[in-house]
Formats: structure tokens, sequence, C-alpha cells
């Protein structure tokens, strides 16, 4: 047997190789390698074992066990003697980083997934918060979205006792009556602004305190009160490059902030959030779209068939009667006054279509504004009905949003209805007024009245009205009295009627 067959233990083996080139392996091992003493007191953790641990000079003297923070390890042990001395080695591997990933690409995926699938925009957007808890150190998550009216509305929520807080929480609805900017402002110490381009995310690691000061929070903070947080991210939702809400997570106490793995995490779910949102205002506009194109449809046929067959039919009863008079028949017989009624009901059909028509397609709302639309209305309710109508408001085109401009038009119109069909009047005046920081519609008649206490069996036309109104945050008011006619009057706050361009 040669001289290199000399049988060695592993020691010696590793001794052989000399000293700095087994401290060059420890050093650069990715498992984490500590040494304690015989009292479980860390003499020596190499650059892997203090990235979980913390600093070496810390961690001298220091109770290894007490030491090891929550993560979930896998770790194996030994012992060797150092200077006569029995030691502990313990080598470990923290899996908690490669099983994070994989959570949230698992809850990543299943955002995507659930975009792609079915169910509601709220549904989705707390789906969507859920898995930012689940694949995260988050203890909560919320999702707040400024809806196209500029109002409040949380879509989604969730937290480990539940859904967290969500629209039916009576701290949350207390908050939803606040202005729009200060509450967001408040949530967020002023980093996201509803209407500008969006920013970063931003951090604020005392948003529980920050929460708990502030009168427009301090409830909506108590809500949250069983939970242990401290820090708040918060990344704002945008739709055409302007902020419409913000993604808030809610971290840990003891947790400063998210880790850049965290990070891009909710920055992906954010994105997520946002594909939801938009989805589900492009529906919304779809539907409407999708209505307005099968009134002008509607329309369309009704002016080519109905109405010119009806007109047709006017003026063929019209040239029978001067084929009579051009006769000489008798002007006050049978066939003279059949024709006269022919000549009455194709006429006041002919009235009533074209009043419908005008009803499916109001293109003067669109084209010249309220006050014109309303003054074509009223022109053709007196001419079918025989009712003085006048509408008097400013001559410039008043700058309101589309939609609060049409339910105004389409609450006017539902009053001047009921004045031609249950009122008896011989007047009325619709007035269109800008004052006291206010819209207001004021429609008038001088016909018989009513009860407003009274029930009215069948009729649904004020319940209608009020919700109409009710949708627009507008108030409505009827006041009216047997014999004295009525006063139906709409109200609403110039700001909440002005177009977002004006």
């Amino acid at each position: 047997m040669g001289p290199d067959c000399t049988v060695r233990s592993p020691v010696e083996e590793a001794a052989a190789l000399g000293v700095g080139v087994l401290a060059e392996l420890v050093a650069g091992a990715r498992e984490g390698i500590t040494i304690v003493d015989s009292e479980r007191r860390l003499v020596y953790a190499n650059p892997a074992a203090c990235e979980v641990l913390g600093p070496l000079e810390q961690l001298r003297g220091q109770d290894f066990i007490e030491s090891v923070p929550k993560r979930e390890l896998v770790c194996s042990s030994t012992t060797i003697e150092i200077d006569g001395r029995p030691h502990g080695v313990a080598i470990f591997r923290d899996l908690t980083g490669p099983r994070d990933a994989t959570r949230s690409a698992v809850a990543l995926a299943q955002a995507a997934a659930q975009l792609a699938g079915a169910g509601s925009g709220s549904d989705v957007l707390a789906r969507i918060a859920r898995h930012a808890v689940e694949g995260s150190r988050a203890v909560s998550c919320g999702i707040t979205v400024v809806d196209e009216e500029n109002k409040l509305a949380s879509a989604g929520a969730y937290g480990p006792a539940g859904p967290g807080y969500g629209e039916t929480n009576p701290a949350w609805m207390a908050l939803a009556g606040t202005p729009v900017d200060h509450v967001i402002a408040a949530m967020t110490a002023g980093m996201i602004t509803i209407g500008d381009a969006p920013r970063k995310p931003a951090v604020l690691p005392d948003a529980r305190s920050v929460w708990e000061a502030n009168p427009f929070t301090k409830d909506f903070a108590a809500n949250l009160h069983p939970m242990d947080w401290q820090a708040g991210v918060y990344i704002p939702l945008a739709w055409e490059n302007k902020v419409i809400g913000f993604f808030a997570i809610f971290l840990p106490s003891g947790v400063a902030g998210p880790s850049e793995e965290e990070l891009a995490f909710y920055n992906a779910l954010a994105d997520q959030a946002s594909v939801a949102v938009t989805n589900a205002r492009l529906a919304v506009n779809a539907r409407q779209g999708a209505i307005l194109l099968e009134r002008a449809r509607l329309a369309r046929d009704l002016h080519d068939s109905v109405s010119q067959a009806l007109f047709s039919m006017t003026m063929h009863a019209r040239g029978a009667q001067l084929s009579m008079t051009r006769a000489g028949l008798d002007q006050d017989g049978p066939l003279s006054r059949s024709l006269a009624e022919l000549v009455g009901l194709s006429r006041g059909a002919l009235a009533e279509i074209r009043a419908l028509i005008f009803e499916l397609r109001p293109a003067a709302l669109a084209e010249e504004g309220l006050v014109a639309a309303l003054r074509k209305q009223a022109a053709a309710l007196s001419a079918r009905e025989q009712v003085a109508i006048t509408v008097d408001g400013p001559e410039q085109r008043l700058t309101l949003a589309d939609g609060v401009e049409d339910h105004l038009y389409r609450l006017a119109s539902e009053a001047l209805h009921n004045v031609v069909r249950h009122a008896a009047a011989d007047v009325a005046t619709v007035n269109v007024e800008v004052q006291a920081g206010l819209v207001r519609v004021l429609i008038r008649d001088d016909g018989v009245g009513f009860d407003p206490e009274a029930a009215r069996a069948g009729h649904i036309g004020l319940s209608t009205m009020a919700e109409r109104a009710g949708v627009i945050g507008a108030d409505l008011l009827v006041t009216s009295t047997p014999g004295a006619g009525t006063t139906v009057t709409v109200s609403l706050p110039l700001l909440a009627a002005r177009s977002p361009s004006s």
C-alpha cells in the first residue's frame, strides 16, 4: 500500500484541506451554519445564517433558540468538540421565501383566472383582497374605489376575521357621506389624490396611529382594532391614467413596510383590481350604449313606418273631405262626421307617435341641452293635449354632466305627463334656474291638485320620480292641494350636477 493509501477519518480528511479552505466553504454555503456552546449560546454564524438571525456581533452570547425568528426552517444538527469542550452545530435552510413566492404565484394565477371567469366586479375584488392576505404577511386588505359620479364606494376587502370592512359596515357608511377628497386624504395621509395621474405606491409605517388621530377615520380605525396591524401600503388604482381609488394593505405590528417581493406581489394584484374595475365600468357603459342604440332604432323604425302611415292616413282623410266639398255632399251628414272624426283621431295619433319618438331619442338634449329639450317636449305635448305649457330657463346651455342632464329631463318629462294625464290643467310652467349653489327645476300647473298623503292605488309615477332623483342625489318635493294645482321641485347641488370638464 502506497503512502497516499492511508485510511483517515472524515475529520482528518477535512483537516488535510486546510483551515482556509474549510472557512471559505462554510462562509459561502447557502445553508445557515451556526455553532453553539453547551449552554446554547451562539459562538459563530456564517453569512447565510446571519441573513436569517441577524448580525454576528449581536448574536454572540445569545440563546440560539430565542434568536430564531418565526420562519419556515429545515434544520439538522450534530455535536463536535472545540478545545476539548462539546459544542453543537446546527445547519438549516430557510424555506419562507420560496414558499411565499409559491403562494404569491398561486394567488396571482387565481386572481387572473377570476378576472376571466364569471362573477360581479365586487366579488372579484373581494377575492383579490383575500389573495393579498393569504399570499403575504398582510393581516387585511381593502380596495377602495371612487365611482364615476365621484362618490366613495368600498369595492372589496378581506381580513382573517372575515370580509374585514365593506359597504354594510356602519363606520364605512358614515364615511360615505364625507367629501371624497377629505376621506382619501385622511386614509392615505395625503399620499393619493383622486383624479391625478397615478404615482408610486405609498408606505405609511404608522398608519394605525394616523387613522386613530384623524376625525374622518377614527371610527373606521376602531372597526379594525381587533387586528394586530400598524403599517399601511397604498397603491393607486387607475383608469385612463387617472386615479380612481387605491389598494390598501395592512401589515402586522413590528413590520414597518413590505419586502421587495411583497411590494411586487401587491402591485400585480393592484393591476388586477384596476382591470376588474375597468371591466365593470366598460360593461355598464356597453349596456347603456346598447340601450341608447335600441332606443334610436325603435325611434327610427316608428318614424319610418307608423309615423309615415299616420301622416298618410291624415292626408287621405283630409283629401276625402275636400272631395266631398267639391261634390256638394252634405257636410253635416254621417259620412262627413265620420271623416271629421277620422281626421281628428289620425292627427292625435300622429302627435302621440311623434312625442313617443322624441321620448325615445331626445336629440335636442344631447345637441342643445336641458332647457331646449324641455321646450321641444312642451311644444309636442301642448299640440297634442291642448294644455298651454311654457318653459323658462337660461338661454346659455347649462354645463351639466350627461347622466345628470338626462335624469333631470326625465323627471321634468314625467311631471309634465302627470299634468296632462291627471291634473285637468289649462296651463303648466317649467322653470329651470341656477341659484344659491343649486340647480332647480320647478313644474307648476293650475289643475285639480291632490292630497299627497292619500294613497293612490295603481299610481307609481311619484315613487319612480323619487327613485330617479335619488340616483343623482337630488331632492324631490311635491306640494299639492285639492283644487289648487301642483308644484314639483327638483333641487340638486351645483357641484354634483356639473360636468367634470366644466
